[in-house]
């Protein structure tokens, strides 16, 4: 198999994320610790090792920037630490490099770091993660007795990679489809979906309160979903990181379930540091340049996610069963029952 590198950042609080890969961070304020960071280089942290051969297979790389800090700040700065992390990633055996959290998106979902390093490929997780969405509307719909045909899903960020492939893949299966953007895209998803009928789209976030299922694939740093938005026992679907779903939601709106998106179970890897879900778990981006490493695959995996791309992942992810899980059963970190009811 191909040796692969992963890029991920802080995603809301430095001492928070980045104290659980250097503890000295855990004693220094917040405020001070953002203005530190700028400073640093991309730091190689763990090492995603195959239990059962004890087996070398990849690495993840810090990219010490906050979500918050890949928007603020200027894009040529941006674009030289992703590069430096690139070149790391080249110098220590990585022949893929998969993007997490806000790097695809502030990058054209990849597309400007292609062909940046010689030898190296790009993946931006997008095919796998919009894949198991729909594995997991079937499943969460099949549980809850919920009728697709008879009630409506509404994608926030339905012009984005993730959303777009999921609402095409929807509309196809003739599933009423409420479909949110910003107002600058609005005309452009009205364009793309003018030959489906079953939709409404529009740049109005509460239009969600008529969704029975919301599916969350915004690319935004603020909690957008608030519990006054949902419909009666509606269930979230939440595949940003940070989490656009308010955690108030569990508070003030008992009959709705939020679940954790994009997580799958992952037994037999070890990550050798903490990348904020449990043991031996990782989000579909990181999984994706796994199983893109499993096969040797030499492509660039950027941009929309093409139909055919999102099948032929779903197909790898079944090959590689004894790997891989699609785990439904987390809300904001924690258990879920086989009802999808908090434990």
């Amino acid at each position: 198999m191909k040796k692969f590198a992963f890029l991920i950042h802080p995603r809301a609080s430095v001492k928070d994320d980045m104290g659980k890969v250097f503890p000295l961070f855990k004693f220094i304020p917040e405020k001070l610790l953002r203005k530190l960071i700028l400073l640093l280089p991309p730091v190689v942290k763990g090492k995603v090792i195959f239990l059962p051969e004890k087996k070398l297979t990849g690495w993840i790389i810090v990219i010490p920037l906050t979500a918050e800090q890949f928007f603020s700040l200027p894009k040529d700065f941006i674009f030289k630490k992703l590069l430096q992390a690139i070149y790391k990633a080249k110098k220590i055996g990585a022949e893929i490099v998969g993007l997490g959290e806000f790097i695809a998106s502030i990058t054209k979902s990849g597309e400007e770091l292609v062909g940046k390093v010689n030898g190296i490929f790009i993946d931006n997780g997008k095919a796998l993660t919009a894949g198991i969405t729909l594995k997991a509307i079937e499943q969460i719909s099949e549980i809850k007795e919920i009728n697709l045909s008879t009630e409506k899903v509404a994608i926030v960020g339905a012009g984005g990679s993730i959303g777009r492939c999921v609402s095409h893949f929807l509309a196809e299966k003739n599933i009423s489809l409420i479909l949110i953007e910003k107002p600058k895209k609005v005309i452009e998803l009205e364009r793309t979906f003018s030959f489906y009928k079953n939709k409404l789209i529009t740049d109005d976030i509460s239009a969600i309160k008529e969704a029975k299922i919301v599916v969350v694939a915004t690319a935004s740093t603020e909690e957008i979903i608030k519990p006054d938005f949902l419909k009666e026992n509606a269930i979230i679907y939440d595949v940003t990181q940070p989490q656009n779903t308010s955690p108030a939601i569990l508070k003030e709106r008992k009959d709705v379930t939020v679940i954790d998106g994009g997580i799958i179970d992952t037994p037999m890897l070890d990550y050798g540091m903490d990348i904020g879900l449990k043991k031996c778990q990782a989000y579909a981006c990181l999984t994706e340049t796994i199983i893109y490493s499993l096969e040797n695959l030499k492509e660039d995996f950027v941009g929309y996610p093409k139909p055919e791309n999102i099948k032929k992942i779903l197909f790898l992810f079944e090959k590689y069963q004894d790997y891989f899980k699609l785990n439904i059963f987390q809300s904001f970190g924690k258990p879920l029952n086989e009802k999808l009811e908090l434990i």
